[in-house]
């Protein structure tokens, strides 16, 4: 039995999102969201056992070269892993998280046919945001999952690394991974063109060349789909303004009033019986009321409308926490510290 079979096996009953080596420390591992170590030592050359039984020579010489690389691949006995392997102190370690490769229904993530129909329009750029290991990969998944079953479109992705494989069904896929296949997500979404795309998935739009590239894309036809770090839908369009230079923020408002078709922000909430956690979301779907208010610089009402328009398809974690909060599936606590308005949170 391998190290890391080792350690799943006295893991896997656990719900297990991430595991985390370090050389001649215990391991560590996340279950919803929490810390907790596991009364074993790990030491570097099981570590470096464990890299080298799981990488391709390419992910080694990145290694070798970058001191980090971070890989996917199919391991025996446990499944689908994403790797990041890094140098830390100079000695190897690497950080695990876990592939559930089973997909989620868009019905069970509580995504409505109102806001499918927004979601599914031709053309535009879909952003899905969420901190660090609460979720957005999953639901993007999911996306794509109920795509492939249900229209014919030709999907290109670019991931650091492919974690979620996809076997046509009325959609054909294409899988490009950083570095193997494409240098990096600004090469990934120019290249896109050269294989005549209905729908393009990035990892990230975080520099203002990738997301001027995925706004290219969008006026071209396409659909852009692309994840993004947290926050409410208003602080997620707030950063991306703030990303440009003063001069550059008015152009940059009419493009993403124009192509930008909806936002998906998603947050893991404990549960009051410590069973798990539950997806909550803010979603924003461009209306033309909302375009108006992009286009104009005129947000403070931007919380406001998307909250009074819920029959649009709209959704705020505020009002979706009070609502878990009325039926005592979370505690006080736990509602005040998800809440965007702190002020705005009934006591139960």
């Amino acid at each position: 039995m391998s190290d890391l079979t080792k350690i799943w096996e006295l893991l896997k009953a656990k719900n297990v999102s991430d595991i985390h080596l370090f050389p001649n420390q215990q391991v560590y591992y996340r279950v919803n969201g929490v810390l907790e170590k596991l009364d074993m030592i790990i030491h570097e050359d099981q570590i470096k056992k464990i890299i080298l039984s799981t990488s391709t020579p390419k992910a080694r010489e990145i290694l070798g070269h970058q001191r980090q690389v971070t890989y996917a691949e199919n391991v025996e006995g446990i499944g689908r892993l994403r790797f990041s392997a890094f140098f830390e102190r100079g000695h190897f370690a690497v950080s695990l998280r876990v592939i559930n490769n089973k997909f989620i229904e868009l019905e069970d993530l509580g995504i409505n046919e109102m806001q499918k129909k927004s979601l599914f329009q031709h053309s535009g750029l879909v952003l899905v945001g969420s901190p660090s290991c609460e979720g957005k990969s999953t639901t993007i998944a999911s996306i794509l999952n109920y795509m492939n079953h249900n229209f014919e479109k030709s999907i290109y992705t670019i991931e650091n690394p492919v974690e979620f494989v996809y076997e046509d069904d009325r959609a054909a896929f294409i899988q490009r991974s950083i570095p193997v296949d494409i240098a990096n997500f600004y090469n990934g979404l120019c290249e896109a063109y050269r294989v005549d795309p209905d729908v393009v998935v990035t990892d990230s739009i975080v520099y203002s060349d990738a997301l001027n590239q995925a706004l290219n894309l969008c006026e071209s036809g396409c659909t852009v789909i692309a994840s993004t770090d947290g926050g409410d839908c208003l602080q997620i369009i707030e950063r991306l303004i703030n990303m440009r230079g003063p001069d550059e923020r008015d152009n940059f408002r009419q493009r993403i009033a124009a192509n930008l078709k909806m936002i998906i922000s998603q947050r893991l909430v404990p549960l009051a019986d410590n069973s798990g956690r539950k997806v909550i979301f803010d979603i924003f779907i461009n209306t033309i009321q909302m375009k108006a208010l992009i286009k104009n610089n005129n947000l403070s009402m931007f919380r406001t409308i998307q909250a009074q328009n819920e029959s649009t398809g709209m959704r705020t974690f505020d009002n979706q926490l009070r609502n878990l909060l009325r039926k005592r599936m979370i505690a006080q606590k736990t509602a005040m510290e998800f809440a965007i308005d702190k002020t705005n949170i009934t006591v139960g």
